[in-house]
């Protein structure tokens, strides 16, 4: 993958999610600039992800600790280490911080 095409995917992936992160969880503020996607739980606290172009990697922080995922094609990123889809990672989190079930289906 070209760092022009890694750019492409990740911007596309960053802006599927806040979409649908309005739709499932409307309580949680999302801000985004230059590649860098920002949710604000209800409770304070804050979940970061963001591109990492030297790795082509999407990379996710939170007070649990980060996460990294590979580009699978599409709109697919997977932790390697865990198997989880980003989707399916951040869905646990949501859970965890706002109390309910959230889907954020992936592609």
């Amino acid at each position: 993958m070209t760092a022009e095409n890694f750019v492409i995917a990740a911007e596309r992936t960053l802006d599927r999610l806040v979409a649908r992160l309005g739709e499932a969880a409307p309580e949680v503020d999302t801000d985004i600039m230059d590649g860098v996607l920002t949710l604000q739980f209800p409770d304070g606290s804050e979940m970061v992800i963001n591109r990492q172009e030297a790795v082509k990697q999407i990379w996710l922080a939170w007070s649990g600790g980060p996460a990294r995922f590979d580009h699978r094609g599409g709109m697919i990123w997977v932790d390697p280490r865990s198997g989880n889809t980003l989707e399916q990672h951040m869905a646990g989190i949501l859970a965890v911080h706002l109390g309910h079930p959230v889907d954020l289906p992936g592609d």
